[in-house]
């Protein structure tokens, strides 16, 4: 799969050690983002955050975890580099760029931006972590640049359309489960619906069906089996958004996999349903599963 080119990149911040701001400029956008590098780190390791507004540490408004910042904290306490960062359009990284232009290729571009940033100063290992959405877009980099390999973690195994059916059935009754059909095939067919029902507009409003149209012609598991470098998946038998189904999609193309009992999509100890878990979703305190760091170190230290 083929991504639009990279255009005059300027690479600008550095940090010899330590934590630090970086930045990089993509003309259109400055993707701002924090590099934790351990003296003498010749490894690094990328993270990209998952859909939606998730920030660099993992937050939302009025979702804060710190799952990604607590996660890069640990993997820099192994003698590794760390480099997260604010998304376009997220946090620190907001422009003027319109929901309208933006496109999934815009992150893996930019991913892959960040590898070549990472080259130019003198990592001579570099590996990918993408957790949510953000494993879609590390295996999607991958393909265009070389690294020495791919993380997923609760990353989704089957096409965005399977997923957003599942998670919808039994809850559109009638004439409206019958408009998202209708709205959803079109978009997958690569056309945008021009009458929208009001209720359905948050998730196929006009600005945001081009974005859409891209993301759900990604099929992960076809990323997956394309890649050319070893690939790690791990999921949490507790993440009541990406399930065993998408885990076993990716395991089947993996080198290794790693199905953590007891963790949830944001990487922390969980049991129950949303209500017993939301207040997990919102504790920044809560360490990560004890089991996700030695599974990640593990693998690291063996590529």
């Amino acid at each position: 799969m083929k991504y639009l080119s990279l255009i005059g990149l300027v690479l600008a911040g550095s940090v010899l050690a330590g934590e630090g701001a970086v930045e990089l400029d993509r003309e259109d956008v400055v993707v701002h983002g924090t590099l934790l590098k351990p003296d003498a780190a010749e490894t690094l390791v990328i993270l990209h955050a998952g859909s939606g507004p998730t920030d660099r540490d993992g937050n939302q408004t009025g979702m804060i975890n710190n799952s990604l910042r607590l996660l890069a904290e640990a993997i820099a306490d192994q003698g590794i580099a760390v480099l997260r960062y604010d998304k376009r359009g997220i946090g620190a990284s907001r422009s003027d760029q319109p929901e309208s232009d933006l496109r999934p290729s815009h992150y893996v571009n930019d991913l892959v931006a960040w590898v070549e940033w990472g080259r130019d100063r003198g990592f001579e290992h570099i590996h990918l972590i993408g957790h949510s959405e953000g494993a879609l877009f590390a295996k999607a980099a991958a393909h265009e640049v070389p690294v020495d390999s791919v993380i997923s973690i609760a990353g989704a195994g089957r096409s965005a359309g399977v997923l957003l059916r599942e998670q919808t059935e039994g809850r559109l009754p009638g004439e409206l489960g019958e408009q998202f059909e209708e709205i959803l095939t079109a978009l997958e067919a690569g056309r945008q619906a021009d009458e929208v029902p009001t209720v359905l507009q948050s998730i196929f409003r006009s600005s945001v069906q081009p974005y859409m149209i891209e993301w759900l012609a990604m099929e992960p598991a076809e990323l997956a089996a394309g890649l050319d470098v070893p690939l790690l998946v791990i999921g949490g038998s507790t993440d009541l958004q990406v399930g065993q189904a998408d885990f076993d999609a990716l395991a089947a193309h993996a080198r290794d996999s790693a199905w953590i009992e007891g963790m949830n999509h944001v990487l922390k100890p969980a049991e129950g349903p949303i209500e017993e878990q939301i207040t997990i979703y919102n504790n920044p305190d809560l360490p990560l599963h004890e089991a996700l760091t030695p599974t990640l170190a593990e693998w690291l230290d063996s590529q």
